[in-house]
């Protein structure tokens, strides 16, 4: 589904990635894991044509789609949940729904993908005329990821969706994302959380200082030796 090739990127004369190569399967969850600051998110925003490589390619179903802008990326079926939630805190539960639903293909389809969200989110039906603000921090992530999906994404993209949650909901929210895959959702995930996002993953990538470093299967990962040395204690 998703192929980035050879992907330089800069922010001035700082270089941020460094050749990355990797690609997602269709209906499969793929993760890039590393370290905070190892180039993850700057990858996801170059693939959704908010930052423009310097070099390398990005393929979206076999067609090149680095240089076009967001809106347009986003109309090809590819949705970020950004990092932090970015929901619109003043606006209620349902009103950050619809937004999601912005695209062309999205827009007429709206009550019925909200139907859909809200099947898979029962919380955000019970949840709809209250003001995103006041939701808890679970609550929130799952709204973002609803408004996401309200797009109806090809691929949907998840930027460390556990950041700042507690670890029963972080559990929970893991389980969401592998049922959310079972309903055929091809998924991008980039995570800190190395052992939760490897266990639900079929692919994985490991990056350091902007490089991919290690790929593999989800379970081999895990059982790597230079994974478990470098993650001490994560993985346990």
């Amino acid at each position: 589904m998703l192929r980035v090739n050879s992907l330089n990127v800069s922010y001035g004369d700082a270089q941020a990635l460094w050749d990355v190569t990797f690609s997602v399967r269709e209906e499969e969850i793929s993760c890039l894991i590393g370290a905070n600051g190892a180039g993850k998110t700057t990858a996801l925003s170059t693939i959704l044509g908010m930052i423009r490589p310097f070099s390398g390619q990005v393929e979206f179903f076999g067609s090149r789609i680095e240089g076009k802008r967001p809106n347009a990326i986003v109309d090809l079926g590819i949705s970020l949940v950004p990092e932090g939630r970015r929901l619109f805190s003043k606006l209620t539960v349902r009103e950050n729904l619809e937004l999601g639903a912005f695209t062309k293909q999205a827009r007429p389809l709206t009550k019925e993908t909200i139907k859909w969200v809200t099947e898979v989110f029962p919380i955000l039906e019970e949840r709809k005329g209250q003001l995103a603000g006041a939701l808890s921090g679970g609550m929130q992530q799952m709204l973002a990821i609803g408004r996401g999906l309200m797009a109806r994404p090809k691929l949907l993209m998840l930027d460390e969706p556990s950041l700042g949650l507690a670890p029963l909901i972080v559990k929970m929210l893991f389980e969401i994302i592998r049922k959310l895959n079972d309903r055929r959702v091809t998924i991008l995930l980039v995570e800190q959380n190395i052992h939760q996002a490897l266990k639900i993953s079929q692919s994985a990538f490991v990056m350091k200082t902007g490089k991919i470093v290690l790929t593999g299967k989800g379970c081999e990962l895990m059982a790597d030796p230079e994974i478990k040395k470098a993650y001490m204690g994560v993985l346990e």
